[in-house]
């Protein structure tokens, strides 16, 4: 029974992350605009899995955490074609930041050339600096990373004063697959990384739902609150 139950949480650890990110693939298809959606978010997941992969050969931790890795860097190059295809062409007239600049190139193509270089980078780090400290170094740095996850998204649904064109099935497996996450690191002994990533993102996963709440139209009307939302900000990236 055990490895049953075994079984049924190495599934649905790989697989429950990535069903929200397949809503917002086809709100995205459906709407042809990715508006709404922080791209940065691909962007954190892209990198922070690439690193734990690295992390993963070095100190060969639960396997399950290796294929739920690969399965959603494959997951989030899918999302940020279509994120980078249907790109709103209204431009923020405000100054943007050198994260904004970075993580805003008009190709998918450079973006699947700039993983490969990092992902390069990162190969021949490992070869050379092969040892105990270079590896817990990747670990908090990846988990580091993939703890800010839900904090763009965040951030750009305040300064909106809206989640709209945010999946709500994004928003619900963030929270519940992460309190699920914080669950599973506790249950399998994962390093202690994983245990304060999960603690942080559902930490921000809670603020994300008050939002989706708060900023309802329901809400806002009850509030006296004008359901207007400033569209022009919606690709601000903190």
């Amino acid at each position: 029974m055990s490895d049953i139950a075994s079984m049924v949480l190495s599934v649905a650890m790989t697989i429950g992350p990535v069903i929200g990110y397949v809503d917002q693939y086809f709100i995205i298809r459906k709407q042809k605009s990715s508006a709404g959606f922080n791209p940065v978010t691909c962007a954190i997941l892209l990198f922070s899995n690439i690193l734990r992969v690295f992390f993963w050969l070095g100190k060969r931790f639960d396997t399950t955490l290796l294929i739920q890795s690969i399965v959603m860097i494959l997951a989030q190059l899918v999302l940020l074609e279509i994120v980078v295809r249907y790109r709103p062409m209204t431009k923020n007239e405000y100054p943007q930041s050198r994260w904004q600049q970075f993580w805003a190139w008009d190709y998918y193509l450079d973006y699947v050339n700039f993983l490969l270089g990092f992902t390069t980078v990162i190969a021949v780090l490992f070869q050379i600096l092969d040892n105990a400290w270079f590896i817990e170094t990747l670990g908090v740095v990846s988990l580091g990373i993939e703890s800010t996850l839900p904090l763009p998204q965040c951030v750009s649904n305040f300064k909106r004063r809206s989640t709209e064109g945010f999946s709500a099935v994004v928003m619900a497996t963030w929270f519940l697959g992460d309190g699920f996450k914080l669950f599973y690191f506790l249950y399998t002994q994962a390093p202690l990384q994983f245990d304060i990533c999960g603690a942080v993102q559902l930490t921000i996963d809670s603020l994300i739902v008050m939002q989706s709440i708060l900023f309802s139209p329901s809400v806002r009307k009850w509030m006296g609150v004008s359901p207007t939302v400033d569209r022009c900000m919606y690709e601000t990236i903190p």
